[in-house]
């Protein structure tokens, strides 16, 4: 049996050789779509099968809550309510807290180089502890280390020991500056361990984070928790202990905790993961389905070169050949197409993995995704399912000659042919199915994500240049701070070319405002309490003209204002109008926070500062003196090239002081492009995949109606002997055409509509019976089709009647 297959492949290959055209457009389509599966495979497993790289990981669990009306989880507590976490008996054995926010927390490193900022995440004393994570190089942090006056101390990630210090072996022990202050490397951890981001570049106590750092309040939510189970305890169990802690504290701490009586406990793998779950295996569906296109195309090819061996084949069977060894002897063919096209799918499969660094923004865990032993074994097994897949149903057809037709007809016509035929027929309407499909789901997250980059966001992101530095720790007082703030806004103000110069603790479009609730004074308690839903901000003069927020009332601050006895606020429209409906809410007070009472003196227009899919739920904007934060994101508004810009930015600041770390350098456009990066990787793939079943689609009709053309050639030459004109068989074929595709477009309306639901949750404004995209595909579909129909109609039409009568 191996020695028949082995010579079966030999014949194979020498007729491959013979049909180069096609053994080259078959292997290279088996290449890309093998390829592109193995990709999202491995893409797909490493992001929601694979088990995070901690010990035990299946133990781990996310701790937040459920706001009382809401689905969404908090992502925080305060100080006080972790602290509670911690000593009760809610079924875990270790809970670890951390605070890491990208661009805000970080610290200043000087001394090692050019000055560099390192994003820092502040962590608990049983953070390593919790993840089972055991350092390269050193120790951990231990617990004793998280208390002030013996906090200077941490952890480096792999990544900035090796860019920052060289790889020294001998970095533990030794003292590095950050924040202008000494601190003791205790240890380094491996490249595996990156939580609570791959951006982390060091780790250090929570203890130094301090009240001035942000308020240390019951009310003020900023410390996220993860916990490992105890022995024995299932996730529903610690779920009901933590919503009984839960509840006692929101009864205990009612103006602090209410609504947030609700526990929800997960494992830590689905928050990493978060929305994507249902995204990622939609992609690998999609993909699934050009592959599915693709094979239904390769099948029609070799049914049609069937035909052409049909009257070897009838020799083969008129001389003793079984049915089953004509089977094995076809399948030789497609089992060498798709090993070779297997073969270059894994090279595919490692490019298309290559590239992912360029998107890793959209994916979490994007450091993990690499072709391992699994992703080979699912390349091999998807080859051998391909070659199966697209080459049975040709081989069990051309293995069923009518041998006596084959011999006398010299391989056309016949009962096999008209079988062929129906069989081609089928595939094109399978393949227009499929293909319909696939531009739904396109033409809905297309339109989706149009609407979304073209929401008004708020702010004029045109000609603003955006960077980010953090004020030395090492300045002593509120006043030199400041001092050393504005200096630093003055100089770049003053730069050529720049129109405006202001800064905010946040970046637009990435939340992070204040939590705080505000009263309005001169009401009663009971109706006075408010909240701004996108919280409070910080800012300086000149933030709105940076940003080009449009001040509808009142005033911008002015440097007098960041005094801090100037007690003034800006709000935003929504929050004017609904606190002081119909009045002029200018020279109104609030008080915002338990203590802090301001005057209002602007009104700003909605910003959108959640991101473009969240509505504005209304802002207060409140001067940098008030709550002092040493982060600070500056915006430039220029003229001109921002290269230019961006050296003299520099050279300002440092003409303030030489070792101030500089990061995140980038022109607004550019950041807010990369606050979309998600939805629009999703839709770019979609859309090329859609794009690719369209096209084999359209090539998977021409194929058939060309072949059908071919086998009617003596039907034509008759027809057009009696009279008929070429129109009339111009018109002849596209019906033909076009009856196979109405019919599968017939039968993808109602797939596309179900399909199209798995969307709903991944859609901004558009639902997923979106009326104009679902019009809109079948048009798309049958003028494709109509086009690809036309060239093999026109040809037809030309037949010479003579030369067609002749062949036989």
């Amino acid at each position: 049996m191996i020695s028949s297959f082995l010579q079966d492949l030999r014949y194979s290959l020498r007729s491959l050789r013979r049909s180069p055209s096609f053994t080259l457009a078959a292997i290279a389509a088996l290449a890309i779509g093998i390829g592109a599966n193995t990709a999202a495979f491995s893409v797909v497993r490493s992001v929601l099968w694979k088990a995070l790289p901690y010990r035990d990981a299946g133990r781990l669990v996310r701790v937040g809550h459920l706001r009382t009306g809401s689905i969404h989880a908090g992502d925080s507590f305060s100080p006080q309510d972790l602290e509670d976490l911690e000593r009760s008996r809610t079924g875990l054995s270790a809970v670890a807290a951390w605070s890491f926010v990208p661009g805000l927390t970080g610290m200043n490193l000087t001394g090692s180089g050019d000055p560099a900022r390192l994003e820092t995440a502040f962590v608990s004393s049983a953070f390593f502890e919790t993840f089972g994570a055991r350092p390269l190089l050193g120790r951990p942090l231990a617990p004793e280390e998280n208390v002030p006056g013996r906090d200077r101390v941490a952890v480096l990630s792999r990544r900035a020991w090796v860019d920052r210090f060289g790889g020294d072996p001998r970095i533990v022990g030794k003292m590095i500056r950050l924040d202008g202050r000494p601190f003791l490397v205790a240890g380094v951890m491996p490249s595996d361990f990156a939580f609570p981001s791959e951006k982390v570049d060091l780790w250090t106590p929570i203890s130094l984070q301090t009240d001035e750092d942000v308020p240390h309040r019951r009310e003020i939510r900023w410390l996220a928790a993860a916990g490992r189970l105890a022995p024995g305890v299932s996730i529903d169990q610690a779920r009901a202990s933590i919503d009984a802690l839960l509840r006692r504290l929101e009864k205990d701490y009612p103006d602090s905790n209410a609504g947030f009586g609700r526990a929800l406990v997960e494992p830590l793998a689905d928050s990493v993961v978060g929305d994507l779950r249902r995204p990622l295996l939609l992609l690998l569906g999609a993909i699934g389905l050009v592959l599915l296109i693709l094979c239904a195309n390769l099948a029609g090819m070799l049914l049609a070169r069937g035909a052409a061996k049909s009257r070897e084949i009838a020799i083969r069977t008129a001389l003793g050949a079984t049915r089953a060894r004509v089977v094995w002897h076809l399948l030789a063919e497609s089992a060498l197409l798709s090993g070779v096209g297997g073969i270059g799918g894994i090279f595919v499969g490692f490019w298309c993995v290559s590239l992912l660094p360029l998107v890793g923004g959209a994916l979490p865990r994007a450091g993990e995704i690499r072709l391992d032993g699994s992703a080979l074994a699912f390349a091999i097994l998807i080859s051998a399912g391909t070659g199966v897949f697209f080459g049975l149903v040709p081989a069990l057809r051309t293995a069923s000659p009518d041998v006596a037709g084959a011999l006398e007809a010299g391989g056309r016509g016949g009962s096999s042919d008209r079988g062929r035929r129906r069989w081609l027929r089928g595939l094109v309407v399978g393949e227009c199915l499929l293909a319909g499909v696939l531009l739904t789901g396109a033409g809905l997250l297309g339109k989706s994500f149009l609407r979304l980059i073209r929401v008004d966001a708020g702010i004029r992101p045109e000609s603003v240049l955006s960077l980010s530095i953090a004020i030395p720790e090492d300045l002593s007082t509120l006043k030199l701070k400041a001092a050393y703030r504005d200096a630093i806004l003055d100089r770049l103000g003053a730069l050529p070319g720049v129109r405006a110069a202001g800064a905010s603790k946040t970046m637009p479009m990435s939340g992070g405002g204040e939590p705080y609730g505000f009263r309005i004074e001169g009401r009663p308690e009971a109706e006075s309490k408010a909240r701004a839903g996108d919280g409070a901000f910080i800012v300086t003069p000149g933030y709105f003209a940076a940003l080009g927020i449009p001040l509808v009332a009142g005033r911008d601050f002015s440097r007098a204002d960041m005094d801090q006895s100037r007690l003034v606020a800006v709000v935003s429209r929504s929050v004017a109008s609904a606190s002081w409906p119909g009045q002029n809410p200018i020279g109104k007070r609030l008080a915002l926070g338990p203590d802090t009472r301001l005057e209002v003196i602007g009104v700003a227009g909605e910003v959108r500062h959640a991101g473009l899919a969240r509505p504005s739920e209304g802002a207060i904007y409140v001067p940098a003196s008030l709550f002092p934060r040493s982060t600070m994101k500056i915006f430039l508004r220029f003229t001109g090239a921002p290269a230019p810009l961006v050296s003299a930015a520099r050279q300002a600041i440092w003409s303030v002081n030489r070792n101030q770390p500089i990061s995140e350098i980038a022109t607004l456009p550019d950041v807010l492009s990369r606050s979309v990066a998600r939805p629009r990787f999703f839709v770019a793939l979609l859309v090329g995949f859609g794009a690719a079943a369209l096209a084999l689609a359209a090539l998977g009709l021409y194929g058939t109606l060309s072949y059908g053309i071919r086998q009617r050639t003596r039907e034509i030459g008759i027809r057009l002997a009696l009279g008929a004109e070429g129109r009339d068989i111009l018109l002849l074929v596209l019906r033909e055409g076009a009856v196979l595709v109405l019919l599968g477009v017939a039968l993808a309306a109602p797939v596309s509509i179900a399909a199209a639901r798995l969307l709903g949750g991944l859609l901004y404004e558009v639902r997923p019976n979106d009326p104009v995209v679902m019009s809109a595909v079948p048009v798309f579909l049958v003028s494709v089709a109509v086009s690809a129909s036309f060239f093999p109609a026109r040809k037809a039409s030309r037949t010479d009647p003579i030369v067609a009568l002749r062949q036989d």
